[in-house]
């Protein structure tokens, strides 16, 4: 088994070699690359660690499909026109061999540092986003999707509502484009997110449940960013496996005394959206769950 998860940023993957010890694997950096003080990860969380290919440090599964149609000639614009506006560079490398530093969120707003911050994981074509946005202006979201034609889908969705409301809109949304988990875990800030939202996430089948993004890995990833005074979790499926996959890792969640069940699983969505009206014309049940964040016992 894995021991630990060391919170390493990628920036010092380069720097890395692979240790193993009796029962253990697990990623140190070289002696001259820093380590942060960032709480560790219990590697033990995954369902199947991964040993081969690349990327070793991120040891997980990919939770998402690679391929998911082609960028269209909008979406290409939209990427050369918007990105720069709405769209937040990671920077995932750091020189002299040390870790690059978390996202400053008060400078990506900054003119509204003091807002709540809210996490949207694969937000597909930017529907629930936008929905989610206009229905808070009192929050900032961020999307973080790996699919460009979504993020192409997403920036034309926020350019179209900033032209519609003109000077009515609020700046509140960006969309970033990395792995969801990787994200999470080296670049958003510790207590700094008052909602996470994973709406509608590829299902996988039981077989392969360990590609579910949302598992114990994720919570245990989460849990260090959400904000103090109770971060929320809010998650749907139209798949009935997945809906029970979900009732089952929140409600061992709630035996740890770390997550109970909270109200406002839509954050303002309309439930609405092509995708769900299609999923109930097919005769698929919509679950929506939402759990506040409490903190270790």
């Amino acid at each position: 088994r894995v021991a630990a998860l060391l919170g390493a940023a990628p920036g010092i993957a380069s720097h890395a070699r692979r240790c193993r010890t009796p029962g253990s694997i697990r990623w140190v950096a070289a002696p001259h690359a820093q380590t942060t003080g960032d709480p560790a990860v219990p590697e033990d969380l995954l369902l199947r660690v991964r040993e081969r290919g690349a990327h070793l440090d991120r040891p997980w599964s990919l939770t998402y499909l690679r391929n998911r149609g082609k960028v269209t000639r909008a979406q290409k614009e939209a990427w050369r026109t918007l990105w720069p506006h709405y769209g937040i560079d990671v920077q995932t490398h750091a020189g002299g061999g040390g870790p690059p530093p978390r996202l400053d969120f008060r400078e990506v707003f900054a003119d509204r540092p003091e807002a709540p911050l809210a996490l949207e994981i694969g937000f597909g074509l930017g529907h629930s986003l936008m929905e989610m946005a206009a229905a808070h202006p009192d929050k900032n979201f961020v999307g973080v999707e790996v699919h460009k034609p979504g993020i192409g889908a997403a920036l034309q969705k926020i350019q179209a509502r900033r032209d519609e409301l003109g000077d009515g809109w609020v700046d509140n949304v960006r969309v970033v484009r990395m792995d969801a988990l990787w994200l999470v875990r080296d670049f958003v800030p510790l207590e700094s997110l008052s909602d996470v939202c994973v709406y509608f996430p590829d299902p996988w089948s039981d077989a392969q449940a360990h590609r579910r993004i949302v598992n114990p890995f994720l919570l245990a990833l989460i849990e260090p960013c959400m904000a103090k005074t109770g971060g929320r979790l809010h998650l749907s499926t139209d798949d009935d496996s997945y809906a029970e996959h979900m009732f089952r890792v929140m409600s061992e969640a709630e035996l740890s005394s770390k997550w109970e069940k909270a109200d406002e699983a839509l954050l303002g969505r309309s439930g609405s959206t092509k995708y769900e009206e299609r999923g109930r014309a097919l005769g698929s049940e919509i679950r929506n769950f939402c759990y506040r964040y409490v903190g270790s016992p």
